[in-house]
C-alpha cells in the first residue's frame, strides 16, 4: 500500500507545519506496525524523489522553491560532494552520498538546502552539537557529460564497467561487450538514469586497449575530457595548401629584419619556435631589444577551418607524454615556426630599454627575419653560468652577453615596482618506451635561462597592451584579480602558523613576508601558502590589471601557435597598425575570452591530471617493492583526522592519519594550524619537515597514505583487550563475545 498520495495533500494543505515521522502517522492515521514500516519507506522514497524534504529536528515538510539553489557538483574521492552554486554571492554546500540522488560528478542540478547536526570539532566543545547547511540533489538540470572513461570487468551473468572518475562511485552495468577482453580502458555512453534503486548502466563506443599498455592511461584522460587528440580531415588538408615560402608578395608593408641577428631559446625537445629574440645598441643610448613572433595570423584567417577547430580547442595541452596541439603539425612545425637558417614571416615588438632597464619607447609592425641560431634553455644556463662548453656560436655570444645583464635589470625594476616573485616548484617527468616514469626531478636546472626569455615576453605584452589600450577599441587582455578578504585573511593566519609574523594586504606585503621566510625551514611551505591565496588569472575584454605582476595593462601576444588569445591580439594589433576597422565585436571578445579562460582551465587540470597518474604509479611499484624508503617532506596543511605533506622533490601530497601516529594522541587545534596533544601541547604544525614512509598507494581514488618513519616499527596505539567476566552458571572466567543478534 502506498501513502504517496495521502502524504503530498496533507503536506500540501493551508497551515501544515513540518512534523516528525510519529507525529505524520499518528494524523494520517496509520496505526498497525505494517502500516507504518510502508508509511517509513514512502516518506524516504519521496525524499530520495525530491518531492519532500527532512527539515531541522526530523521534520518532514515540502521543498520551499526559494530554498532550492542551483549549480555543480562536485563529488569528492573519498566521500560526499561539494556543491557550488552559479550565484558566487552564495557559500559552497556540502552534499552527502544519501543525498545526491542520481547527480553525477560535475552535473548541473539543483539542491534543496536544509541543516543538519553533527560533533562539534572544537576541544573544549567535545561531545556537543553544531548545526551546518547541508543540500539534497532535487533534479539534474544538465548532464556533465553523457559518457565515461573506465575498466571493463566480466562476471558469469553480466559485465561492468568500473568508472576512471575518483568521484564516480557508480559502476556502470553493460549488456553487450562486444567480446572485448577484461581489464581493458573503454569508452561508454551512458544510458538515461532516472532511478537511483536501479543500476546504472550504458553502452561501449570504443576499445583503448589493456589497462597496461602504454598511453592508454592518458588516451583515457583525453577520452573522459572529451578531448580529440587527431585533427579532422578537412583542417589538414586545409593547414597542407598553406606554404610557408617567403614572397615577394609576402613580403610587402612588411620590414625586412632579414640581416639582423635573431635567435631563439627553448627547450630541447621543443618543435615548434614561435619566439625570437635580437638586441643591438640604440643611436641614443641604452637599447633596442627586438621580440619577434611568429605571424600565425596570416596563415589562420577568421572564419577558416583551421580558426574555428583552434577556437574550439582555445590553446595547446601538455600532457606527461604528449603534446595536443592548438594548430596542425603541418603549421605548427613547418610554416609558422621560426626555425633557423630561414625567412620568416613575423610581428615584431621593437623594445626602446634604457641601461637599467626601463622602458623608454616602443613601437609594433608587421616583418621579416631569418632566425640565425637555434639554441636551448640548457646551452643559455652553461653561458650564464660561466661553463665553457655551452656550445653557443660567438656571434650569438656577444648578443648574450649584452642581453643578460639588461634583463637582469628589467627584471629587478620590476620586482621594486611590486611584481610579486615567488619560487614556483615545478618537476619533470622522464618515461621508458613502456611509458613507466624512470626519472622525476624537480625542473630548476636552466631557472635563470627561463628568465631571460619571460622578461623579454612580458615586456613585449605589456608594449601590445598598452598599444590596444590606446585605440580605445575592444580587446582581449590577461587580467588577475587580488586575493579577496577572505584570503588575505587565510593567507595570513597560515603564514603565521609558520612563525612568519605577517598579515598581508598589498603586493609589499607579500614580497616582505617572502623575503623573510627567504633561506628558512618554512620557504618552501609559505611560498606553497601564498600562492594557494591568489586568484587565478584569466581573459576578459576589460582590462583591470594584473596583481601578480604589478602591470596596469597586459595582455598574451608571444605564443600565438599554442594559444587562441594570442592570435586574436595579433588581429586586432594589426587592424591598429593598418587603420582599420576592428574585426571583432566587444561582445563577441567576451565570449571568447569566457571560453578561452575554460579551455586553459581544463588543460591545466588535465596536466596536472597527466602528472599525478605517473607519480602514482612510480610510488605504487616502489610500495610493491620490498624496499623501505624514506621521503623528506614538509607538512603543508592539518585537517581534522590528519596532516597533508608534501614531498619537495616530486609535488606529492599524501595524509598522515593522526591514527597513525602512535606516541601519543594527536588532534588539530581549533585554527587547523597546528596538531596537539590533549593536554594542548603543539607536536606538529605547518611548514615542519617530516620524514615519512608510504602507507598505502590508491591509485583509484588518487590518493597517497604516508606514515613518519619513525613510526612504522611501533605497534598500534590502542590493542583491544577482549573483556573477561564470570560464566554465570560455572562461575569460572570467560571471554566475552559480542554477537550480532540474527534478524528472524
Amino acid at each position: 500500500m502506498s501513502f504517496d498520495t495521502q502524504i503530498l495533500q496533507f503536506m500540501a494543505a493551508p497551515g501544515y507545519r513540518p512534523m516528525k515521522q510519529h507525529e505524520l502517522a499518528r494524523a494520517l492515521h496509520i496505526v498497525s506496525k505494517g502500516q507504518r514500516v510502508d508509511f517509513r519507506h514512502d516518506l524516504y522514497r519521496l525524499a530520495d524523489e525530491g518531492k519532500i524534504v527532512k527539515l531541522r529536528k526530523n521534520r518532514w515538510g515540502l521543498p520551499d522553491a526559494g530554498n532550492q539553489m542551483i549549480g555543480t557538483l562536485k563529488i569528492m574521492a573519498k566521500g560526499g560532494a561539494i556543491f557550488i552554486p552559479d550565484n558566487e554571492n552564495e557559500s559552497e554546500i556540502y552534499i552527502s552520498d544519501r543525498n545526491q540522488g542520481v547527480a553525477l560528478p560535475d552535473d548541473k542540478v539543483a539542491i534543496e538546502v536544509f541543516h543538519s547536526e553533527y560533533a562539534a570539532r572544537q576541544r573544549e566543545r567535545r561531545g556537543q552539537t553544531d548545526l551546518r547547511a547541508e543540500g539534497r540533489v532535487v533534479s539534474v538540470i544538465k548532464r556533465h557529460s553523457g559518457t565515461t572513461v573506465g575498466l571493463l570487468k566480466h562476471t558469469p551473468y553480466y559485465s561492468y564497467v568500473i568508472p576512471d572518475a575518483p568521484g564516480f562511485r557508480h559502476d556502470v552495468r553493460i549488456e553487450d561487450t562486444q567480446q572485448i577482453p577484461e581489464n581493458h580502458k573503454v569508452l561508454v555512453k551512458l544510458n538515461e538514469w532516472n532511478d537511483p534503486y536501479q543500476p546504472l548502466s550504458g553502452e561501449i563506443i570504443e576499445d583503448l586497449g589493456n589497462m597496461n599498455d602504454p598511453g592508454v592511461d592518458v588516451d583515457s584522460l583525453l577520452r573522459e575530457a572529451g578531448i580529440r587528440e587527431d585533427f579532422p580531415q578537412e583542417v589538414i588538408d586545409e593547414a597542407n595548401r598553406l606554404s610557408g615560402e617567403v614572397t615577394p608578395a609576402k613580403m610587402e608593408g612588411r620590414t625586412d629584419l632579414r640581416d639582423a641577428v635573431t635567435f631563439t631559446i627553448d627547450p630541447e625537445t621543443a618543435k615548434d619556435y614561435d619566439d625570437a629574440v635580437s638586441i643591438e645598441p640604440h643611436p641614443d643610448g641604452g637599447w633596442i631589444l627586438g621580440v619577434h613572433i611568429a605571424d600565425v595570423s596570416t596563415y589562420v584567417t577568421p572564419g577558416s577551418k583551421i580558426d574555428k577547430e583552434a577556437y574550439l580547442r582555445g590553446n595547446s595541452i601538455y600532457l606527461v607524454d604528449r603534446a595536443v596541439m592548438m594548430l596542425p603539425k603541418e603549421l605548427t612545425t613547418k610554416v609558422c615556426s621560426l626555425n633557423p637558417e630561414n625567412d620568416h614571416l613575423s610581428h615584431t615588438v621593437e623594445i626602446h630599454l634604457s641601461n637599467d632597464g626601463e622602458m623608454l619607447d616602443y613601437k609594433t609592425y608587421p616583418s621579416v627575419i631569418h632566425s640565425k641560431c637555434r639554441m636551448t634553455y640548457t646551452q643559455v644556463q652553461k653561458f650564464i653560468d660561466g661553463k665553457p662548453d655551452h656550445g653557443i656560436p660567438e656571434q650569438i655570444v656577444q648578443r648574450l652577453e649584452n642581453l643578460w645583464p639588461l634583463i637582469q635589470n628589467v627584471r629587478a625594476r620590476r620586482i621594486a615596482h611590486g611584481s610579486v616573485e615567488i619560487n614556483t616548484p615545478e618537476i619533470e617527468i622522464k618515461l621508458n618506451e613502456q611509458g613507466k616514469v624512470e626519472k622525476m626531478m624537480p625542473r630548476s636546472e636552466s631557472k635563470q635561462a627561463y628568465g631571460l626569455v619571460e622578461d623579454c615576453m612580458l615586456l613585449a605584452n605589456r608594449a601590445v597592451a598598452e598599444t590596444l589600450i590606446k585605440a580605445e577599441h575592444p580587446a582581449i587582455y590577461r587580467v588577475h584579480e587580488e586575493p579577496d578578504e577572505e584570503q588575505w585573511a587565510a593567507m595570513g593566519m597560515e603564514l603565521q602558523a609558520l612563525g612568519i609574523p605577517m598579515l598581508p594586504q598589498t603586493r609589499a606585503d607579500i614580497n616582505k613576508a617572502i623575503k623573510m621566510a627567504a633561506g628558512t625551514p618554512v620557504e618552501y611551505t609559505a611560498n606553497r601558502a601564498i600562492l594557494r591565496n591568489f586568484k587565478r588569472a584569466q581573459y576578459s575584454n576589460t582590462q583591470i590589471g594584473h596583481f601578480g605582476l604589478a602591470f596596469e595593462d597586459y595582455t598574451h601576444f608571444t605564443s600565438p601557435i599554442r594559444r587562441y588569445p594570442d592570435l586574436l591580439v595579433h588581429r586586432l594589433l594589426k587592424a591598429v597598425e593598418q587603420g582599420k576597422q576592428f574585426p571583432i565585436s566587444g561582445e563577441q571578445i567576451a565570449e571568447i575570452a569566457l571560453h578561452c579562460t575554460e579551455t586553459e582551465k581544463k588543460a591545466d587540470e588535465l596536466e596536472k591530471k597527466s602528472t599525478e597518474k605517473k607519480r602514482l604509479e612510480y610510488y605504487n611499484q616502489l610500495m610493491n617493492s620490498s624496499q623501505t624508503q624514506t621521503f623528506k617532506g614538509y607538512i603543508v596543511a592539518i585537517k581534522g583526522k590528519g596532516m597533508i605533506v608534501e614531498l619537495p622533490d616530486s609535488l606529492q601530497r599524501g595524509m598522515i592519519t593522526f591514527a597513525s601516529i602512535t606516541s601519543d594522541w594527536i588532534e588539530a587545534n581549533n585554527e587547523m594550524t597546528q596538531a596537539q596533544t590533549k593536554s594542548g601541547k603543539t607536536v606538529y604544525t605547518i611548514g615542519q619537515q617530516v620524514e615519512v614512509v608510504l602507507a598505502k598507494v590508491d591509485t583509484a581514488r588518487g590518493f597517497i597514505d604516508f606514515v613518519l618513519a619513525d613510526q612504522v616499527a611501533r605497534p598500534p596505539r590502542r590493542e583491544r583487550r577482549p573483556k573477561i567476566e564470570p560464566d554465570l552458571r560455572t562461575g569460572k572466567p570467560r571471554q566475552k563475545i559480542k554477537r550480532r543478534r540474527r534478524r528472524r
